[in-house]
């Protein structure tokens, strides 16, 4: 495969900074991602802060440094653009982008602020044939595939309930889970959700705790707790034949089955058996190279922009529940306007 000239926009925390720490070994921004993969070339970032464009210029060795999008697109050849700006900011810079020979975009989560914006995101790529892929970040994680594949081919048994543990908002950590839900068991028929007396650290992006059924008929608890005394991103699904309890910030999993019942024994318990999970790429450096790869062979990328919309539906949807003191809101919606608010 060839290389990509690849920009971004936007050089806060998922843009660039997370992978600040000289003692972090693995790879937690866009511009990691771009510079690990032998398929991308990064070339070109832009921000409105001349201080961060200075010092990430130099750190990942990138000459062309922009406060001005289109002159960035103007003077670059561009193959690929990260989108790791505030979600309301993500259609404008599509529109931008979407002027130009651009042939991939890797937009951050959530897609956008609202499911018209997050549709005309997904029309607009879709005329201009551009590759749209949405940074939810499971997705590319061969880990999941394993675990998808142990659901499908019932070795978990009758799926019998799961369990969501999460801090900092819905919309924030709420879009990863919806999505990975979504993956794993199929769309939601319908959420319930109300206001958790654990607080998210963002008073615009509230936490929720609550109800989702699977159009299959299994139920999912959805639990959120305050992140100033611990952080937590559990997923536990329990079969009839086996367990999987899920560390989604290590994505990291503990895989159990049910013991063999012997002789005078009614009930046996849960024994835990050894779960492969090598790692052989970080997540983000998977996702690059996927769409690159989609891009290369005009293939379907693993994260398309209409996972995106699902997932932003059913956090609008959570949301509209714990307004109205946890009414039954049924998926998809119709004709909302809402708009959230995501770090």
């Amino acid at each position: 495969m060839k290389k990509y000239n690849c920009g971004i926009k936007g050089l806060g925390r998922i843009g660039c900074g997370f992978d600040d720490n000289p003692k972090k070994t693995s790879i937690s921004t866009h511009a990691g991602a771009y510079s690990k993969s032998k398929y991308a070339n990064l070339v070109a970032l832009c921000d409105i802060d001349k201080t961060k464009l200075v010092k990430y210029g130099k750190k990942y060795n990138v000459s062309g440094i922009y406060t001005d999008l289109n002159k960035m697109f103007q003077n670059e050849n561009l193959d690929c653009i990260s989108i790791c700006t505030l979600s309301d900011t993500h259609l404008d810079i599509v529109k931008s982008a979407t002027k130009y020979a651009i042939k991939g975009i890797f937009v951050e989560k959530p897609i956008s602020d609202s499911l018209p914006n997050a549709k005309k995101i997904i029309d607009l790529c879709k005329l201009k044939n551009v590759k749209l892929q949405v940074d939810h970040q499971r997705r590319f994680e061969p880990l999941y595939h394993k675990i998808k594949n142990l659901i499908n081919d019932k070795k978990l048994g009758f799926i019998q309930q799961l369990s969501i543990n999460y801090v900092a908002g819905i919309a924030n950590t709420g879009s990863h889970f919806f999505d990975l839900m979504r993956y794993l068991m199929g769309e939601i028929e319908w959420v319930q959700g109300q206001y958790s007396k654990n607080a998210s650290n963002n008073p615009s992006d509230p936490n929720i705790d609550g109800v989702l059924k699977f159009r299959n008929g299994v139920f999912c608890n959805v639990n959120a707790f305050d992140i100033k005394n611990f952080r937590i991103f559990e997923l536990d699904i329990i079969g009839s034949k086996g367990r999987i309890l899920l560390d989604l910030t290590e994505s990291s999993a503990r895989y159990f089955q049910v013991g063999k019942k012997g002789k005078g024994v009614k009930y046996t318990g849960l024994i835990e058996k050894p779960f492969s999970q090598k790692k052989q790429k970080d997540s983000i450096v998977l996702g690059v190279e996927n769409l690159l790869n989609s891009i290369e062979n005009n293939t379907e990328n693993l994260c398309k922009g209409e996972d995106g919309y699902a997932s932003l539906e059913d956090i609008i949807a959570m949301k509209n529940s714990a307004k109205h003191n946890g009414k039954l809101i049924h998926l998809p919606l119709k004709n909302n306007t809402d708009k959230i608010s995501s770090k």
